[in-house]
């Protein structure tokens, strides 16, 4: 399914003039200290995220789609396949995206995570078994912040063929981080589906 919304700033913009700054070592504290939270524990702890969550509201995933952004010239088109979560109300808690970028095609997985999260501890995702890795922490928006990472060779292959994948993150004046998982169903039969 492709979706013709356009992400609310430039990803390849923003992705590619700020990858190259250095990866927060205090994410060392999420890759050792992560805890897969339940459903409910997660929308508690959203709650201090995102303070208007109601008590009981739900995460909810939408399935893959495919979401491409222009150039401002219009001659070139960038798409990612992505996955968004969100709460009953509609208010994104999480996007998590995947495409690749440049002639090159350096494959990157980019997030939009919500505001209130605990920005020196970081935020990393986890491949399966894999260790997890660190996303490169780039600005926040009234939308929520973005997160990126480039992908090398072995990481992109795991993920097309992962089972469980998470992005774990701390919230500000939290002890313990939560965990939200992506639903991998369809993912790869979508990236087949990119530009």
């Amino acid at each position: 399914m492709t979706m013709s919304k356009q992400f609310p700033f430039s990803l390849r913009v923003m992705v590619l003039s700020g990858i190259s700054i250095a990866v927060i070592s205090a994410t060392i504290f999420l890759v050792n200290n992560f805890a897969t939270a339940g459903s409910s524990a997660i929308t508690d702890t959203l709650r201090k995220v995102i303070p208007e969550i109601p008590k009981d509201t739900k995460i909810s995933q939408k399935m893959w789609a495919t979401v491409c952004e222009e150039s401002k010239d219009k001659k070139k088109k960038t798409c990612f396949a992505s996955q968004d979560h969100s709460t009953q109300e509609g208010k994104l808690a999480l996007r998590f995206s995947f495409g690749y970028m440049d002639d090159d095609r350096k494959p990157f997985i980019i997030t939009l995570l919500p505001l209130g999260i605990n920005l020196p501890s970081g935020v990393v995702v986890k491949i399966d078994k894999d260790k997890p890795f660190p996303l490169v922490l780039q600005h926040c928006t009234p939308d929520g912040c973005l997160g990126a990472a480039q992908l090398n060779a072995p990481q992109t292959e795991g993920l097309l063929k992962a089972k469980e994948v998470s992005v774990i993150m701390l919230p500000s004046g939290a002890t313990q981080p939560i965990s939200f998982d992506v639903n991998m169903d369809g993912f790869a039969k979508e990236v087949k589906l990119l530009p």
